[in-house]
């Protein structure tokens, strides 16, 4: 039996609670939130919550601008942990945890959303069909009105809670590679609210990527197309079919499990706390981390 802790009980972590009620090999124990709640499940005394000595695993999903307070804790107390993302919120903070978290002899996984779905693992495994990659096209983002008014630095932009996901893909599949970039950006105001447009072009050698988003989509955009030079291959995140080969311009349908990445994220966990030297996620997450505030470092506020 491996016990819980869950940091933050709003849409993300009612989604934890939920997965840990089905399973029986993750007992929640216990759930820090913000307001009082007749529940022992509950509490809001941060002290109380981690003094807790019987937590295997700490959960945190808590807005952004907590994380960095609550990963110090949980890495000082040496424990498993899953995080949302984006890891934490600034430069100055990925630095002071990436010290901690290369030393942790814990498993360590972040929610990157995609790469616990079920169509991008199947996608993995058919990229050896389409030849040597020559580019890939990444289009994310949704309609999400972002208040003026609450923005004060460029890590309070739209793109910064969406871009974790695409840079992981990108981490993920070109882990080596140290990609250059540049980026353009368009910005407008409607009725107090900022609309944002970004692309940003990496490339290195004879490989290019393009990563578009934009908060004023009409329709949600989760979209990841690779090309090479037998075919292509299509994933599609927001649709039911979300996985295609494209070959001699055929489009072929892939079947997938259309299971809560949630739920795979934790069953990996799982896996992970049964093997003696288990690999985790945390080159990736570090990866991801630096690449996202490289980008940010580019964009004016």
């Amino acid at each position: 039996m491996i016990n819980v802790g869950i940091v933050g009980f709003g849409r993300y972590g009612k989604k934890y609670y939920n997965h840990l009620l089905k399973n029986q090999n993750l007992k929640k124990k216990k759930i820090l939130r913000k307001q009082k709640k007749k529940n022992p499940k509950f509490t809001n005394n941060k002290e109380k919550f981690f003094s807790l000595k019987n937590i295997d695993l700490y959960i945190i999903a808590s807005s952004t601008f907590t994380h960095f307070e609550y990963l110090n804790k949980i890495l000082n107390k040496n424990k498993h942990i899953i995080v949302e993302k984006p890891l934490v919120k600034n430069l100055y903070q990925h630095h002071k945890v990436e010290k901690k978290i290369k030393k942790l002899k814990k498993i360590i996984l972040i929610n990157h959303t995609d790469l616990y779905m079920d169509a991008y693992s199947k996608l993995k495994k058919k990229i050896k069909d389409i030849g040597k990659i020559k580019s890939v096209d990444l289009v994310y983002g949704k309609s999400d009105p972002y208040k003026l008014k609450e923005i004060k630095k460029t890590t309070d932009l739209p793109y910064f809670e969406w871009f974790p996901h695409p840079l992981a893909i990108i981490k993920d599949l070109f882990i080596k590679n140290n990609f250059k970039f540049e980026l353009k950006e368009k910005r407008a105001i409607k009725n107090s609210f900022l609309k944002q447009d970004l692309k940003v072009y990496f490339y290195k050698n004879n490989l290019s990527i393009k990563l578009t988003f934009s908060n004023n989509y009409k329709n949600p955009k989760r979209n990841l197309t690779i090309y090479g030079t037998k075919g292509s291959l299509i994933y599609k995140g927001y649709q039911k079919k979300k996985l295609f080969l494209v070959k001699k311009n055929n489009r072929i349908y892939l079947p997938t499990n259309d299971v809560d990445p949630i739920k795979n994220l934790l069953h990996n966990f799982e896996i992970k706390f049964k093997q003696k030297n288990p690999k985790d996620d945390r080159n990736l997450m570090l990866a991801t981390s630096k690449k996202l505030f490289q980008i940010s470092d580019k964009i004016k506020l």
